[in-house]
């Protein structure tokens, strides 16, 4: 029920309405009070709930690049209230980032400064919409529009008249249809089955300057009932924005931020969602004990990511438990990965232990412990991080230890990609380049261009170009799929070069696939295409298919050649792979 009421209180109903085009150094702060009644009929029992929101929102602009600009948003010391009770949580105080086209004025995607539960994007996302107007007509005539819009209730149309002294009236006029559950990301919306809404009122109306909104009022009333008649639905909101012409705090986060959303450090998690006290059991035998009767393979996720947190402090005495085996292989399993999402600093240094003290725990123990630090989004300590690059930096391993200390390096590329932008980050990755750059070995050389491709940190680009050039065909295969995880023109500079040059079959197939990440000119996709011809091996002609397929989404007149390869590849797999391009799945 929760989700329905979020989703209908705000944001739904509140409909589209407008931010203009970025303008530079227009950062702009306004207090925001939202209200929503909602009365519920269900199952012939009436239920009623009131949701209030209030805050200071700042508005910034963000990149503007050659198709799109980002705008910036957020909710500075932002109070939600539901039946008066305030939210413990603080997901509508994130920061995020909303891309626009610059051509239609259409979004194009988001970003938020933390990893919030997809019912809490939705809410930021709700909250942008209550200023996003849908973009004006050339050439308008009589300062009237009529636009088809689409929110979580379904499609609906809007009439937009243009006033005098910088306002903007929008009226939403009805629902056309309701929204097609199939596709929709609504799980409310999935288990209601809604019918097509009732506009019963739908007015609001925006004044701006040259930077953004400077007031906005409007209110709403939309019905909506699900289909089996079983649930009848009333929103009934209200909305006022007003510009502040005061200092914005210098604390708000969003003024800290990169201009570029795809760089900002993630918020903790302990912020956004903050747990109560932990409620330790008396001593770690009583955790032990509880812990061996707990069902961790169908336990409840939350209870035993409850159960972790309340007795952190116990975590060291697993380290007996593990190392003697003790446990079936199964639980044990599922043990270490609730450790790896428990993310804190003992268990981190239980998993660290675990993987550096060969003697103690099995290959396939320490093997698990590495993956479960892959679920880190918490920084591990100065002291966790040279105990894993000590081990996975040591020669002389024997077969089986050198292919752990390789995945730990790739691990750490991991970690770092989960905490990308952040300080830890940079230093962790930082570590990975310094240690490519004295690599003395070839299969640690390997590992390492792994682990930076894993961390998505473009700062290395450099460094890993350089290993396309390089004897080994197994490096320059390495560095090509690196690469292929952080698409840039450098990137495509590096790959391309390398392509008209490349004998290894191997490593053109890798530089194919990379290439096609990143947006081709016409000459590049001539080059690949070339590659697709039946004089090539099968997986040449795959890689380039592949390259080609992604092509073919923003490049429409790429399909004319992938239709051309339909009359002349023989092979099953890749006629598979160009009716998938051409026709989807």
């Amino acid at each position: 029920m929760r989700l329905i009421k979020m989703s209908l209180l705000f944001g739904t109903l509140l409909g589209y309405v407008s931010a203009a085009y970025a303008v530079p150094h227009c950062t702009v702060l306004a207090e925001l009070q939202s209200k929503a009644d909602t009365n519920i009929i269900s199952m012939n029992s009436p239920a009623k709930s009131q949701f209030d929101l209030q805050g200071r929102l700042i508005y910034r602009p963000l990149l503007v690049e050659e198709k799109s600009h980002w705008l910036g948003f957020e909710l500075y010391q932002a109070k939600a209230k539901l039946n008066k009770t305030l939210s413990t949580t603080n997901e509508y105080s994130v920061p995020f980032a909303v891309k626009i086209s610059n051509s239609s004025g259409e979004v194009l995607d988001y970003r938020f400064n933390a990893k919030l539960k997809m019912a809490d994007q939705q809410k930021l996302i709700a909250l942008y919409r209550a200023f996003h107007r849908a973009k004006q007509p050339e050439n308008l005539q009589g300062g009237k529009y009529r636009v088809k819009e689409r929110d979580d209730i379904g499609q609906y149309k809007s009439l937009y008249t243009v006033l005098a002294d910088n306002k903007l009236m929008r009226n939403k006029l009805s629902y056309i249809e309701p929204t097609d559950t199939r596709r929709s990301t609504n799980a409310a919306k999935n288990v209601m089955q809604l019918e097509t809404a009732n506009v019963i009122s739908d007015e609001f109306t925006f004044e701006s300057d040259k930077c953004w909104l400077t007031k906005t009022l409007g209110n709403s009333h939309i019905k909506v009932n699900s289909r089996d008649g079983n649930m009848d639905i009333e929103v009934l909101q209200t909305l006022s924005l007003n510009r502040k012409y005061q200092s914005i705090p210098d604390d708000a986060r969003l003024l800290h931020l990169p201009d570029d959303p795809n760089q900002w450090p993630y918020l903790s998690a302990d912020w956004v969602y903050p747990k109560a006290p932990p409620q330790p059991l008396k001593s770690a035998e009583a955790f032990i004990t509880a812990l061996k009767s707990m069902d961790w393979l169908e336990g409840d996720r939350k209870d035993i990511l409850q159960f972790l947190y309340d007795n952190d402090q116990h975590l060291q005495s697993l380290k007996a438990l593990i190392s003697t085996k003790a446990m079936a292989d199964p639980l044990e399993s599922k043990l270490f990965m609730y450790l790896g999402k428990h993310d804190s600093v003992n268990s981190k240094q239980l998993l660290t232990e675990a993987f550096v003290e060969q003697d103690l725990f099995s290959p396939n123990q320490r093997f698990r412990s590495l993956m479960a630090l892959k679920y880190s989004e918490k920084p591990l300590t100065v002291s966790q991080v040279e105990a894993i690059f000590e081990y996975s930096m040591s020669y002389g391993l024997d077969e089986e230890n050198s292919t752990l200390a390789h995945s730990a390096l790739m691990v750490m590329g991991a970690i770092a990609k989960n905490q990308r932008g952040s300080e830890f980050a940079t230093q962790l990755t930082q570590t990975l380049a310094d240690n490519l750059s004295f690599s003395a070995t070839e299969s640690k050389a390997s590992a390492l261009i792994t682990a930076l491709g894993n961390s998505g940190d473009s700062e290395h680009q450099q460094l890993i170009g350089d290993y396309l050039a390089v004897d080994s065909p197994r490096l320059r295969v390495n560095a090509a799929e690196a690469l292929a995880k952080m698409p840039s023109k450098s990137s495509l500079n590096y790959l391309s070069t390398q392509l008209s040059q490349e004998t290894d079959s191997k490593a053109q197939g890798a530089i194919l696939k990379a290439m096609g990440n990143n947006k081709l000119d016409a000459e590049q996709v001539d080059s690949i295409y070339a590659f697709a011809g039946s004089n090539h091996s099968r997986d040449i002609r795959s890689a380039a298919i592949s390259a080609l397929s992604q092509q073919a989404k923003s490049q429409p007149q790429v399909k004319s050649r992938l239709k051309a390869l339909v009359k002349t590849e023989t092979n099953q797999k890749n006629l598979r792979q160009l009716m998938k391009a051409l026709y989807g799945s």
